[in-house]
């Protein structure tokens, strides 16, 4: 029971760093509002740049699916055949277009799961863990650790090619033999059956990369470096300690990129502070990529 103490003192102590870790942040000149915004266009941008042009052509073929288990429930039959033959033919159409085409993304949605807490805090928990886990504590360690996360879940719905055309004509057959309650089982299953995916996207790196992204716009701006160098530095150590954060919360931990970022970063701070501006900006674009190529292959599962 002490240890469970413990472990739910640190996860009210991990609530109340709120205050200092917005504060540290106020360097940057980057609201927490703000930074919530950024974060946020970050995340639609991959939505939207996941959907493609097929994208509204699989929308329209479920609504038309719905709109065909409508027309059975009416009784109207010969509309819903001619409705179902119509999906049938746009289906054929694109596969014949398209016949690569295995999953088209036709919704998302986000949950959003994020206890503010800093570097030292997460190590304090992280050492109760190990501790009450020693001492057989399984379900306060547990659960613990289910509470330890900063992340947006996208979660995206994609049409299977492979099988819904098949289920749209065996459906078609049923209307045709007068197998009506048959025909929207089938079309009820397809509905159904959309493959959902998920991808985890931890908060703390779309963060770093929003003080990165911040800090290009500035190093490019028409000031004196001198003028720039203390915004930089700031921006390059919030984006190097928020890559902390997410290493200690477990995100990649043992990805080997994390200390070449962090290496980076090194380097590129020796460079503001020396007030080497060609270098640094240089470094900064080199930082902003591999940050981009390190989110893109190891959270949206990219090679």
């Amino acid at each position: 029971m002490k240890k469970l103490v413990l472990i739910l003192s640190a996860m009210m102590l991990a609530i109340g760093m709120q205050a200092q870790v917005d504060k540290s942040a106020g360097k940057t000149g980057i609201s927490n509002q703000d930074m919530q915004a950024r974060v946020a266009e970050n995340v639609n941008k991959k939505i939207r740049d996941a959907r493609t042009e097929d994208t509204q052509k699989a929308i329209d073929i479920l609504k038309e699916t719905q709109e065909v288990i409508g027309l059975i429930a009416q009784k109207k039959k010969d509309d819903a055949e001619k409705k179902l033959a119509e999906v049938i033919g746009k289906l054929e159409v694109l596969l014949a277009q398209k016949p690569e085409l295995a999953f088209i993304p036709v919704n998302a949605t986000t949950e959003v799961h994020d206890v503010v807490m800093d570097v030292q805090t997460v190590d304090k928990i992280m050492k109760q863990v190990r501790e009450a886990i020693d001492k057989g504590y399984y379900q306060a360690a547990k659960q613990v650790l289910n509470d330890l996360s900063s992340e947006i879940i996208v979660k995206t719905a994609y049409l299977p090619m492979a099988t819904y055309p098949d289920a749209m004509k065996l459906a078609a057959r049923y209307l045709h033999e007068d197998k009506n309650q048959e025909a929207v089982g089938v079309l009820v299953q397809a509905l159904s059956t959309l493959v959902i995916r998920e991808e985890v996207l931890p908060l703390p790196v779309l963060r770093a990369e929003e003080y990165i992204k911040e800090a290009l716009v500035v190093i490019n701006n028409d000031k004196d470096f001198k003028d720039k160098q203390k915004l930089l530095g700031a921006l390059v150590d919030a984006a190097d300690y928020q890559l902390t954060l997410a290493e200690k919360m477990g995100y990649g931990k043992r990805d080997k990129e994390y200390k070449e970022l962090h290496d980076l970063i090194k380097k590129l701070k020796g460079q503001i502070e020396k007030g080497r501006e060609k270098r640094s900006r240089k470094s900064l674009n080199k930082l902003s990529e591999k940050l981009k190529n390190f989110k893109e292959r190891l959270f949206f599962n990219k090679k």
